[in-house]
C-alpha cells in the first residue's frame, strides 16, 4: 500500500524507532529551523521524556546529569552552525568522564559548505578530538540503501557510547527544505517501513562480550597500598574490595569524590584524612609502599600521587577500558573489570601487607578526625560549610560538589561515614563551566534530594541554567561558597604579586544573589551564622522547591584554619612515629 510521506519525517521518526528499541528514554532539545524533523519525531515519541532548552550550552551540560544518574544515553539536538560549538564543552567532559551522550546536529546539506550560505559552517566530525564515534548521515531519502546507512550508523553510536567505547558520539544530520510533516514529498510502500524496523531489531541485536581481556598469567606478589579515584562503583565491586583489603592488611585510600568515603561500615581498611598523611614527610618514614593498585579515575589529591611517585612503588591502573589514569606514564594499565580483577587476585598467593603499618594509619587518622573538628567545626569557614553538609543531609541524598576549592575541600577533610550520599562532580576536564545544569539533570533524574555547593565564579558562569530549574520546578538545594573571585589562587605564588593577582585571578563579582534568584523566581536565603546554616539546611531538607542559600566567607581566614591544621597533623605523626 502506498503512503505519502516527508522523507525528512520519515528518516528522523525512523531513527526515534531505533532509539526507542535501544532503551534510550530522554532527550535535551533546543529549537532550531534546520533541525525541525528531529524535534518533530523525538518530541512525537512518548517513550522518550524531552526537555525543551534553550541555551545549548545548558542543555548539554542537563543531559550529562541525566546521563550520569541514570548511566545510560541521553540524546541532545541542536541546530546547525555555532549552536553545535555550544554544546562542545559538556562532550569534552562527557569523553573525559567516559558519559554516554548521543549528540544529534542538523546541518545544512553539504554542498552549501564554504559558500557562504546563513547559519553554515563545516561540522563534520567538528568535536573530533572528544568524541568516541562520529557520522555524517548522507541527505534523507527513501531507497533501501540509504535507510540502511541510516539505521547502520545510529545503531553503531548507541552501541558505542553504551558500552563499545562509552561516552559521547556524536551524528550529524544534512536537511534540504521542506522539515514539516504536512509537507509531502513522497509516496512509498509500506512494507519500506517494515524492512526498516526489521532492521532495526537485527542491528541492535548485539550484545556485551563478557569477560576480562588481561594478561591470564599477570601475577602480582603483594600490594601495599590501595587508592580509589572517581568513578560509578556497584555493590559487587565494594564487597570485593572489602574482602581483598582486609585478607591481605590493605589499607584504603579512597577519594572522596568516588563515594566510597561514606560507606565506612562496608570498608574495613578505609582510611580517609592521608591528605594529612601524606603532607607530612614524617609517614614517609613509616609507610614506604612497593607496590600500589588504582581504581577508577585520577585521584584529586596532588599530595597523595607526589608520595606514590617518592615512594617509587609499582602501581598498576584497573579499569574496563585501559584508560591511562596515570599522570607518570609508568603504570601497568590492566585493561578488566574492577570486579573480575578482583575475583582473580583473591585466588592467587599475595604476601600479606604489614598489619603493623594498617594499625598506625587508622590509629593517627582518628587522631586526625579529632584535630579537623577542633580547628573546622566552631566557625563558618569554607571547610565546615561541607562538613556541616555532610552532616545534614538525608542518607543516600545526592551530593554534586563544584570544581576548584569545593571539591578539594570535600576531598582533603571529608571523614569517614555511614551515609551512602551519592558524590557527583564534573572532573573529567574539571572546568567551572555547566555545573548547576549538570546537577539539575540528576536531581531530576534520580528522583533522590539533590544538593550542590559551589564557588560563587562557577554560579555566576552557569547563572542561566536557573531558568531549566524554574522551568522544571526541579528542587535543587543550591550551596552558594562566597568568596568573591576566584579564592583558590590565594594557594598559588602568584598571590604574592598583588596588584594583578588581584586583578586578573581573584576577579571580584560583587553581583547580588538575591536579586539575581528572585528575577529566576528561586526561593533564597542570606545565611550570616553557623547556627543559621545549620538550621537552614535542616530547614532545606523539608522544602520541595529550588532554594539557594548564600553563605558568604572569608578565605583567607578558611585559608589560615587550613594551615594550622596541616601544621598540627604534622605534629600528630611527628610523635607517634
Amino acid at each position: 500500500m502506498k503512503i505519502k510521506i516527508n522523507r525528512n519525517i520519515l528518516w528522523t521518526t525512523l531513527l526515534t524507532d531505533l532509539f526507542v528499541n535501544a532503551g534510550i528514554k530522554y532527550a535535551c532539545i533546543s529549537p532550531g529551523s534546520r533541525s525541525t524533523p528531529l524535534t518533530f519525531a523525538i518530541t512525537s515519541e512518548n517513550k522518550i521524556k524531552s526537555f525543551p532548552i534553550v541555551d545549548e550550552r545548558a542543555s548539554a551540560f542537563f543531559a550529562l546529569g541525566i546521563a550520569k544518574s541514570s548511566n545510560s544515553p541521553v540524546v541532545i539536538v541542536t541546530t546547525s552552525g555555532t549552536a553545535t560549538a555550544e554544546l562542545y564543552p559538556a562532550i569534552i567532559e562527557a569523553y573525559q568522564n567516559r558519559v554516554p551522550l548521543i549528540v544529534c546536529t542538523a546541518d545544512r546539506p553539504s554542498y552549501l559548505r564554504n559558500t557562504g550560505t546563513n547559519q553554515t559552517i563545516n561540522q563534520k566530525n567538528i568535536y573530533k578530538n572528544h568524541i568516541r564515534y562520529f557520522a555524517e548521515l548522507p541527505l534523507p531519502s527513501i531507497d533501501k540503501k540509504n535507510i540502511h546507512t541510516l539505521l547502520s550508523r545510529t545503531s553503531e553510536a548507541i552501541l558505542t557510547a553504551t558500552f563499545i567505547n562509552k561516552g559521547p558520539v556524536h551524528l550529524n544530520f544534512q536537511f534540504e527544505k521542506p522539515f514539516e510533516p504536512d509537507s509531502t514529498t513522497d509516496f512509498i510502500d509500506d512494507s519500506l517501513i517494515t524492512y526498516a524496523n526489521e532492521l532495526s531489531e537485527k542491528l541492535l541485536s548485539r550484545t556485551k562480550v563478557e569477560g576480562n581481556n588481561f594478561d591470564k598469567d599477570f601475577r602480582l606478589n603483594s600490594i601495599d597500598l590501595i587508592t580509589i579515584g572517581t568513578s560509578k562503583f556497584n555493590s559487587d565491586f565494594i564487597k570485593l574490595l572489602d574482602e581483598f583489603s582486609k585478607k591481605y592488611n590493605i589499607p584504603t585510600f579512597a577519594d572522596a569524590n568516588s563515594g566510597l568515603r561514606f560507606l565506612k561500615k562496608k570498608l574495613s581498611n578505609l582510611i580517609s584524612n592521608y591528605e594529612a598523611l601524606v603532607r607530612s614527610e614524617n609517614l614517609a618514614v613509616k609507610f614506604k609502599p612497593k607496590s600500589v593498585i588504582h581504581f577508577g579515575r585520577n585521584l584529586t589529591s596532588q599530595s597523595l600521587e607526589e608520595f606514590i611517585i617518592k615512594s617509587k612503588a609499582k602501581r598498576f591502573v584497573v579499569n574496563e577500558f585501559g584508560d591511562r589514569f596515570d599522570t607518570t606514564k609508568r603504570a601497568k594499565l590492566i585493561k578488566s573489570e574492577p570486579e573480575k580483577f578482583i575475583v582473580q587476585i583473591l585466588q592467587s598467593n599475595l604476601n600479606n601487607a604489614s598489619l603493623e603499618i594498617l594499625d598506625y594509619l587508622k590509629s593517627v587518622d582518628m587522631k586526625i578526625d579529632d584535630t579537623k573538628n577542633k580547628i573546622f567545626r566552631k566557625s563558618l569557614n569554607e571547610v565546615n560549610i561541607i562538613l556541616e553538609l555532610l552532616d545534614k543531609i538525608p542518607v543516600r541524598s545526592n551530593l554534586f560538589i563544584g570544581n576548584s576549592l569545593p571539591v578539594r575541600d570535600l576531598d582533603f577533610f571529608s571523614s569517614a561515614a555511614e551515609k551512602e550520599i551519592n558524590i557527583f562532580q564534573n572532573r573529567g576536564a574539571s572546568g567551572i563551566d555547566g555545573i548547576i545544569s549538570s546537577s539539575l539533570g540528576i536531581a531530576i533524574e534520580s528522583k533522590q534530594p539533590t544538593y550542590l555547593a559551589i564557588g560563587d565564579l562557577s554560579f555566576y558562569y552557569d547563572l542561566n541554567s536557573l531558568l531549566i530549574a524554574k522551568q522544571f520546578d526541579i528542587p535543587l538545594k543550591i550551596i552558594l561558597i562566597n568568596n568573591n573571585g576566584g579564592a583558590i589562587f590565594n594557594y598559588l605564588p602568584i598571590a604574592r604579586q598583588k596588584e594583578i593577582f588581584n586583578k586578573y585571578f581573584l576577579t571580584p563579582l560583587n553581583f547580588n544573589v538575591k536579586k539575581l534568584s528572585e528575577s529566576f523566581g528561586i526561593n533564597y536565603k542570606l545565611v550570616k551564622s553557623l547556627y543559621e546554616f545549620k538550621k537552614s539546611l535542616s530547614d532545606a531538607n523539608k522544602t520541595n522547591s529550588c532554594l539557594i542559600l548564600e553563605v558568604r566567607t572569608d578565605s583567607l581566614f578558611t585559608k589560615s584554619l587550613k594551615e594550622k591544621f596541616w601544621n598540627s597533623t604534622n605534629k600528630i605523626l611527628s610523635r607517634d612515629n
